[in-house]
């Protein structure tokens, strides 16, 4: 017997539940592969997967503590 393909082990995952869904594809739309996702979720237990968004949260954070700074000297010093 074969062990399933990385897609389908992706597509049982992301039945169990809404979070877990959401999470896949942040991963996939960050550009990881589905082997990497898989590890990440072995690393992490299923679970904890909407606790790190890897490069997809990395990003997201990026760029708000990049806009920070702009925000608010748009506050403190109005044209």
């Amino acid at each position: 017997m074969t062990s399933p393909s990385p897609a389908a082990r992706l597509i049982a995952e992301a039945a169990k539940s809404r979070e877990v869904e959401a999470w896949i594809s942040r991963q996939i739309l960050a550009g990881q592969r589905p082997s990497e996702i898989l590890a990440e979720m072995d690393r992490l237990g299923t679970s904890k997967t909407r606790l790190s968004d890897g490069p997809a949260g990395l990003t997201l954070a990026c760029l708000v503590m990049f806009s920070l700074p702009f925000l608010a000297l748009g506050f403190i010093l109005p044209a």
